[in-house]
């Protein structure tokens, strides 16, 4: 059905019916024309040798009487079914075989009498008014020893050759007409099968078009249709090979885009996006795929984006700037790193930005700088104290009371001890902070740890008029980790509790279970602490209230250790506070599970 609807099909046969069509007409017309003229020819023949006859025959009866003659001549037209005129030299009517001679006028002028009078045969075809019909007329003279005696004249009815010619189209048209037949079914089977490749050719064009490269053409042909077939199986197998071979680029391309911890994003020449991976998508907080094909400006309102882009199609090499992004409270800094898209001519078809967030490398740098001048400030203020009172000592060494003199020796002591605890939590923080420090793994009982930790800070809680209470678990709670380390952090948080809590306040310990997790949770009435002071108080010399810190004695250290051993761990921290209402830091980490074989794991 597919092959009877092609258009190619019906052309091409069309033409070729034209063409039979054309043949079959001229050759019919030029045949029965050809019978024709011979029949005509024939006709003559037949005349010229009857006139001829009837001339011998009748020259010894022209002296005979008249209804001698027009016996004669009718015996020999009804034997020669032929119509014969004797005509005098004057143009008189001697004898006719189908019609009174005495009622017919002369026939001196007659065409045929007239041209036999010059050329000794006339021949004309006219219409006889005496038998209604077209007749082929020929006269011829009759003379004796070159006297003109008369004319004799032959005719015959010209329906005869009509109807034999007549007879002989119809035999040529039937003739042709089953050739023609057979011509044009043949024509179709030919038209058929030099299309029907075409058709399959065309099949798998668009096939290919559609991206299916699988199709091909069984076609075992010699001629040039076969070796456009064998052309078009191989350029699918290569286009296939080349498909596969890009897709799989493409893939590692999108691999590699896709991993990368940067943002890429490339417009075209129109500024509209055709890649956007997922760091670029979460960074400009848009929708990758919904954005390939809309201009950026569309996307992202941010306007140096749109400008390094803009710069960067108009450029030839790199282009690096930063921006600032702000959602809400949070702010980022970004560098973009942007670089013109060229095509295989060198041409400029767009650009592309990659962007990178260094918000926490700047955060760290700031971190760096504070801690370098926190641990100066920290570290300056005891040695600054010892100096003073020892050159105060040694410069009134003599006369120095002694009572001066040992209230000197314990600010010293003091001083020193503060330097002290000082530079050992920052060797603590530091051996934390070594990405290669691994935490000594045992079973851990944090049920013991805490109890021995609040019973230590007993005597520190009453000095300070403090309630200090530990609430146990129903049953043992076990993680896998270092007790040293873990009592360090819950040791740093009991402290930090009791110091900011005012007298006649309540400190809680409190070790649960929740769901596959320990929970150590540290609860006051003290200060509190500022929600913008939240996010920074777990780094180093950082405090909520500087002044009261540094009259408690406070390094500034201990929320930091606190954080670097909860993450060797492999925990979370958790942290709730309003001011003047108190706050609850909570440890969180995984329970030990026991495999098959017994040992312990977190």
């Amino acid at each position: 059905m597919v092959l009877l609807r092609s258009r190619i099909l019906w052309k091409i046969y069309a033409v070729f019916v034209v063409i039979i069509l054309l043949v079959a007409i001229v050759v019919s017309s030029g045949v029965s024309r050809l019978i024709e003229q011979k029949t005509l020819d024939e006709v003559k023949q037949i005349l010229e040798v009857r006139t001829l006859l009837l001339s011998s025959l009748v020259l010894p009866y022209l002296g005979e009487e008249a209804a001698t003659l027009q016996s004669l001549i009718k015996k020999l037209g009804d034997e020669t079914h032929t119509r014969f005129t004797l005509i005098g030299n004057e143009g008189v009517v001697l004898a006719d075989s189908d019609k009174d001679p005495a009622s017919m006028d002369n026939h001196s002028q007659r065409p045929e009498v007239l041209a036999s009078q010059h050329y000794g045969i006339g021949i004309t075809t006219r219409f006889s008014d005496t038998l209604q019909t077209d007749m082929m007329y020929l006269a011829r003279p009759i003379r004796d020893q070159h006297k003109l005696l008369g004319y004799a004249r032959a005719a015959l009815p010209l329906i005869l050759i009509q109807q034999r010619v007549a007879d002989s189209r119809k035999a040529i048209i039937l003739g042709i007409g089953i050739v023609t037949l057979i011509a044009l079914f043949f024509g179709f089977i030919l038209a058929r099968h030099f299309i029907r490749p075409l058709l399959e050719m065309t099949r798998m064009a668009e096939a290919m078009a559609a991206g299916d490269f699988s199709p091909r053409l069984k076609i075992c042909r010699r001629d040039e249709i076969g070796r456009l077939a064998q052309a078009f199986n191989q350029m699918a197998e290569k286009s296939l090979e080349r498909i596969e071979i890009i897709n799989t680029d493409r893939g590692k391309l999108n691999a590699i885009l896709s991993g990368m911890v940067e943002g890429v994003v490339a417009v075209d020449g129109d500024e509209k996006i055709i890649h956007m991976n997922q760091a670029a998508a979460l960074l400009l907080r848009a929708d990758g795929l919904r954005s390939l094909g809309q201009p950026i400006w569309e996307v992202t309102r941010l306007h140096d984006l749109c400008d390094v882009l803009n710069d960067a199609c108009k450029s030839d090499g790199e282009i690096k700037k930063s921006m600032n992004i702000s959602y809400g409270v949070n702010e980022q800094v970004v560098e973009m790193h942007a670089v013109p898209l060229k095509n295989s001519a060198h041409e400029t078809v767009g650009a592309m930005v990659v962007l990178l967030d260094v918000s926490e490398l700047r955060h760290l740098e700031t971190v760096r700088r504070d801690f370098v001048i926190n641990a100066s400030h920290e570290l300056k203020t005891p040695i600054t104290a010892i100096r003073a009172l020892v050159e105060t000592m040694l410069d009134d060494a003599e006369n120095m009371p002694e009572e001066t003199r040992l209230s000197f020796l314990n600010k010293i002591a003091n001083q020193s001890l503060r330097l002290s605890a000082i530079v050992v939590d920052l060797m603590a923080l530091s051996r934390f902070e070594l990405q290669d420090e691994q935490v000594q793994r045992s079973v851990v009982d944090l049920g013991q740890v805490v109890k021995c930790l609040v019973q230590g800070l007993k005597l520190a809680a009453e000095e300070k008029n403090l309630t200090l209470e530990y609430i146990e678990p129903h049953e043992p709670l076990e993680i896998v980790g270092d007790d040293e380390t873990l009592g360090q952090a819950i040791s740093n948080l009991l402290d930090n509790a009791i110091k900011y809590t005012s007298q006649g306040g309540h400190v809680t310990a409190r070790l649960y279970e929740m769901g596959k997790e320990a929970v150590i949770e540290v609860a006051d009435t003290g200060i509190g602490i500022e929600p913008q002071d939240k996010e920074r108080i777990f780094e180093r010399f950082y405090r909520v209230d500087k002044a009261r810190s540094r009259e408690l004695g406070g390094t500034g250290l201990g929320l930091a250790i606190v954080r670097h051993i909860v993450m060797a761990h492999q925990g979370r921290i958790e942290v709730e506070s309003r001011p003047g209402s108190g706050s609850t830091f909570r440890l969180i980490f995984k329970k030990k599970l026991l495999h098959n074989n017994g040992e312990a794991n977190s």
